[in-house]
């Protein structure tokens, strides 16, 4: 009698210590779970949409007009620094560009009308329709310094593929909504918390070709507002040539419709 006891005693010891251990490793699991799922529900929050629209607020202020330089700094091996000094001028999707050196380029300006672009060149009263993709000193295109509306020119999808998305990173990809723009596809890696910034792009012609990468090596704050203000473009099939980007002293500007008009920039 007394061994049975002992025996149903110890039994109901070991099960009840397996059940309190099942219930410890079960409410582990959906602990985890819990985390799991909240963390991929703070990521999907954020929308490939939204995220567009940082990286346009990284270069502009809205539909506000505002103007800020850009310096140029472009390098081939075996060659000498070649540099040119901007202006810009923005409101909503124009852009007049102006050059202020070298001084061979002085006066010259680009004029950006939606996806539209002319050139005009003193001396000549004449205005040319040129490409937004035509490069302008080293790997900087004529639309990289006149800027681009992602929000409008582009779908955007975030990457599924979690073997292309290093931690703490997200994965965007943009797709040209029309051939007036100047790359086909944009693809973007951003930080994964706010504010996004981006840390990294690849552009590619409708080819598919590899045109160019950009790293953002440095942002500034102007005004409240923190913006891109170093960038590395580096053309991957030449080894050595890459150009820096510097953009710098962006403010709101009060600026006219009638500026940006072919009309008005043989006048500036």
């Amino acid at each position: 009698m007394f061994f049975n006891d002992f025996l149903r005693v110890l039994l109901s010891d070991f099960l009840r210590a397996a059940f309190n251990r099942r219930l410890l490793i079960s409410s582990g699991i959906a602990f985890l779970a819990c985390f799991i799922t909240g963390v991929s529900q703070a990521q999907s929050s954020i929308t490939a949409d939204i995220l567009v629209e940082k990286i346009d607020a990284f270069r502009g202020l809205d539909n506000a007009g505002f103007s800020f330089d850009i310096t140029n700094v472009s390098y081939k091996a075996g060659r000498d620094a070649r540099t040119n000094q901007l202006s810009v001028d923005v409101k909503a999707v124009k852009s007049l560009v102006t050059f202020e050196s070298p001084a061979r380029q002085k006066g010259r300006v680009l004029l950006k009308q939606d996806n539209d672009m002319w050139l005009y060149i003193p001396g000549t009263r004449k205005v040319i329709r040129i490409s937004p993709a035509q490069r302008l000193l080293g790997e900087t295109s004529n639309g990289d310094v006149t800027g681009s509306n992602l929000a409008l020119d582009y779908d955007a999808a975030l990457s599924t593929e979690e073997s292309d998305q290093p931690q703490g990173q997200i994965k965007l990809i943009l797709t040209a909504k029309n051939k007036s723009v100047s790359y086909q596809k944009v693809v973007f890696w951003l930080e994964e918390k706010a504010p996004y910034k981006p840390i990294r792009s690849e552009y590619y012609a409708r080819s598919g070709k590899l045109l160019k990468t950009a790293d953002y090596k440095a942002f500034k704050d102007f005004n409240g507002e923190l913006k891109i203000h170093k960038m590395l473009l580096t053309d991957p099939l030449i080894e050595g040539s890459y150009t820096w980007m510097l953009f710098d002293n962006y403010r709101a500007t009060d600026l006219p419709d009638a500026r940006f008009s072919k009309e008005a920039i043989v006048n500036l």
